[in-house]
């Protein structure tokens, strides 16, 4: 079986500003430390997998189209640091229109990648900058790590050494 780190996307692996809905290039930050800490999980064999709510798809401030295209720029930059994202699964619904089980606090994202990749629930973690990110993790036996929005995930690695 394999172990991952799963990451929330905004508010850890980039900055929340302005916009509460982050869906174009110019509004995409990286935050702080974060190449260094996925560079340090990647050492360690673990997959590297992104789980987020994205309800703006619903709600019609951007489409899935925008929200794939971000991605791909997200994950080129990763990749030109060396760093390999297994897998992005999102949510696009918003509770506020409709219900669903893939929206955090949710388990189906979870639960598929577990499923695809193969992961053992209990040697792996959720890093998450909100307790929504971190119920479902638990529910499903991964450790929750909860870090400062738009914190510096590194300061996280540095100090706790937990992963």
């Amino acid at each position: 079986m394999n172990k991952a780190v799963f990451l929330d996307r905004d508010g850890v692996i980039n900055m929340k500003g302005k916009s509460y809905y982050v869906h174009r290039e110019e509004e995409f930050f990286f935050n702080k430390g974060l190449f260094e800490a996925l560079r340090y999980f990647s050492e360690r064999d673990y997959l590297l997998i992104i789980i987020t709510n994205q309800g703006g798809i619903a709600r019609r401030v951007f489409t899935t189209a925008h929200l794939e295209k971000l991605h791909r720029f997200m994950i080129s930059e990763l990749e030109s640091a060396g760093i390999k994202i297994t897998d992005i699964f999102h949510c696009p619904h918003h509770p506020d229109i409709e219900t669903c089980r893939c929206r955090k606090p949710g388990t189906l994202m979870f639960e598929k990648a577990i499923k695809k990749y193969d992961i053992d629930p209990v040697a792996s973690y959720m890093i998450g900058d909100s307790e929504i990110d971190i119920i479902p993790a638990e529910k499903l036996g991964i450790k929750g790590i909860l870090i400062p929005t738009n914190g510096n995930m590194m300061d996280l690695v540095v100090k706790t050494r937990i992963i």
